[in-house]
This record gives structure tokens, C-alpha cells and sequence, in this order.
């Protein structure tokens, strides 16, 4: 694993995470830090976007509700620049009803709520990465 962005040889998968708070970036970094992909996290939309091309990622995970940008507007972008990539919407229960009322809802392949479960989110991004490779 890293989060800086150094990938680690023999991983096929690379999974970028995209949340404006620290502390949910810490909280996924620890839950994810033994699972078998790279898992790169930044607060920095246009870090996350640069590692989506240049590190070809496999899943990205947005935070809907973020300064300057929506993860739905990441979300779509990532569609766009690299239409393979699993794009996850990371949202609390309060941004779901927003989310949904979005038109261009194909830029999300998943919705993971805030709280998660850590075993529940685990086993989803597998089965999502497990998905794309097949």
C-alpha cells in the first residue's frame, strides 16, 4: 500500500480515494491498508484526477460533499478520461436525496454510505474490482 502516491510493484489494482476530511482519509487508510490493491488517498481533486490517468486506476472513491467541487463532478470526470474506472460515491445520509435527484447518475457505479461498515466496504471494492478484471 501507499499514500503518497509511490506505487508498489506486482499490484494490478489501484484505487484512489478522493474525501476533503483527514480523519476519513485516516479511517479508510487503516481499514484498507491490508487489502490487495493500491490504495492512494488525497484531499487534492486534482491529485486524484492525475492519478486516475497516470496510474490507470482501477476504482475511484469520491466524497460527494466537498469545497469548490461535488464528488459527482469528480465522478463524471473520471467517466469521461478513463471510462473503465469503478467510480464509487462516498456520501452521508443526508447528501443521498441530492445525489439521487442528479441527473447523469451513470457517473456513479456504487453508493457507500457514511458511516460504513469496514468488512461490508472491504468486501464491496473486491467484489467491484473482482467485476472490472473479469
Amino acid at each position: 500500500m501507499t499514500v503518497d502516491g509511490t506505487a508498489v510493484p506486482g499490484l494490478a489494482a489501484v484505487v484512489v480515494c478522493l474525501d476533503d476530511e483527514p480523519q476519513i482519509l485516516s479511517a479508510l487508510r487503516r481499514l484498507l491498508r491490508n487489502e490487495p490493491y493500491d490504495f492512494l488517498a488525497t484531499d487534492r481533486p486534482d491529485v486524484a484526477l492525475a492519478w486516475v490517468v497516470e496510474r490507470k486506476a482501477a476504482l475511484v472513491i469520491a466524497d460527494q460533499r466537498m469545497p469548490g467541487i461535488s464528488g459527482l463532478e469528480v465522478l463524471e470526470t473520471v467517466r469521461l478520461c478513463s471510462p473503465d474506472t469503478v467510480r464509487v460515491m462516498l456520501t452521508a445520509k443526508s447528501d443521498l436525496t441530492e445525489v439521487l435527484q442528479v441527473r447523469g447518475i451513470d457517473a456513479i457505479d456504487q453508493l457507500v454510505r457514511k458511516p460504513w461498515d469496514g468488512e461490508e466496504l472491504k468486501r464491496t471494492l473486491r467484489l467491484l474490482l473482482a467485476q472490472r478484471s473479469a
